[in-house]
């Protein structure tokens, strides 16, 4: 299971976490929210998710907007390179 991370806007208000299987936008289930920081964002994820250790996380928000144009074969791609 993957559990992308990502941000909507320029301002850095807009995050949305992705949780899939196989990067498909109609199969994944994603949450949209605001939250006033990007610290408040991850703050929020252990919450949501207590067990990270059955993801692959796929963190997209240091990548900018350029993210926003990854095809599904370049998300496996980030989502299976070494750290």
């Amino acid at each position: 299971m993957y559990l992308v991370l990502y941000c909507h806007n320029i301002g850095m208000t807009d995050y949305s976490f992705f949780e899939t299987e196989d990067f498909d936008k109609d199969d994944g289930y994603i949450v949209r929210g605001k939250w006033p920081n990007e610290q408040a964002f991850r703050d929020y994820l252990p919450k949501e998710f207590p067990d990270l250790s059955d993801y692959h996380i796929v963190d997209l928000i240091a990548e900018g907007p350029q993210a926003d144009g990854y095809t599904q074969t370049e998300l496996l791609e980030k989502a299976h390179a070494p750290l």
